[in-house]
């Protein structure tokens, strides 16, 4: 038995003519009575007395087409109430962002969201991948914002934007027309300040220079690419950041990659049974509309995986 099958037991009582039933289903006379003929054959009994013109429902009849028309309008309901709930975007959603996207994305979006939403509550928590993995196959969190790609079956991912890595050295280790420079010139580089292990951002880094090594007396890996950036600044060495960490006031110099520039593929993901598409779409158009438009239609780069 199916809903199909209710329905057009309902056109025909309506109509009680094959042709036209079958037109208002926007099907073929063959095929209403094909379909009627097997869920009278599954269910035992014959629905209409087709004895008599125009024919119409059985005793038994009467009742299996009262009770269709009640599962009808339920199940229109239903289609009403999920419709309706998949658009609403009312109520509090938990988000995690890595650390090396949050401080620079979030103060960016949250003034203006929450100025278009202001019944929509965001409570975003600073989480590591792997963290923010687990929180969503868990369902402790709805949504993620983070590097992509994950490869994880119970994910789904949207994407963002293609973020550049920028060196970041000091001014008076390089000449101040140097604009551009190479991961092959980098390879053999002393001193990368590194994020600590745990950050995707570590290890797409050590993916691009080829060297972990800190020659220095003083070890020190961070959680805030700030801190490597000055660190830097006072002691010298060089380190790698997203470009969207690149401020004007920086003490030491930004020097983009040739192209094709590594990048960092930045998305949204949320487990595969999260329905709130329209969350989804909200938090990507408000970030695309504050995220530089060249991340998105660079065309030239090499994708930097960080697993």
């Amino acid at each position: 038995m199916t809903l199909q099958q209710l329905e057009y037991v309902i056109a025909l009582n309506t109509y009680r003519h094959f042709v036209t039933a079958a037109k208002s289903c926007f099907v073929t006379q063959p095929t209403i009575t094909i379909q009627v003929k097997k869920l009278e054959d599954e269910i035992g009994f014959s629905i209409f007395n087709k004895s008599k013109s125009p024919f119409k429902p059985t005793d038994l009849g009467v009742m299996f087409i009262k009770k269709a028309e009640i599962i009808l309008r339920e199940v229109g309901d239903l289609k009403n109430m999920v419709s309706k709930e998949l658009d609403n975007m009312d109520g509090v959603f938990r988000i995690g962002v890595i650390p090396t996207i949050s401080p620079y994305l979030i103060p960016l979006i949250s003034g203006s969201f929450s100025n278009k939403y202001p019944n929509t509550v965001l409570k975003i928590d600073e989480m590591q991948t792997s963290n923010i993995i687990t929180a969503l196959q868990k369902k402790e969190i709805d949504v993620g914002i983070l590097v992509t790609p994950l490869n994880e079956p119970f994910i789904r991912e949207i994407k963002l934007y293609n973020e550049p890595f920028v060196f970041y050295g000091q001014k008076d280790d390089f000449p101040e027309d140097k604009k551009t420079i190479s991961a092959k010139e980098i390879e053999n580089f002393d001193n990368v300040w590194l994020l600590k292990s745990g950050h995707c951002f570590r290890n797409q880094v050590l993916n691009i220079c080829n060297n972990s090594d800190n020659n220095k007396n003083i070890k020190f890996q961070s959680g805030s690419i700030e801190a490597l950036k000055k660190m830097v600044d006072n002691y010298g060495g060089f380190t790698l950041v997203p470009e969207m960490a690149i401020n004007k006031n920086d003490a030491g110099c930004n020097i983009q990659f040739t192209e094709p520039k590594p990048i960092r593929e930045v998305s949204i993901v949320v487990h595969h049974s999260f329905s709130k598409d329209a969350l989804i779409d909200a938090l990507r158009v408000e970030i695309l509309e504050k995220t530089p438009k060249e991340f998105v239609k660079n065309k030239r780069f090499i994708k930097i995986n960080w697993r």
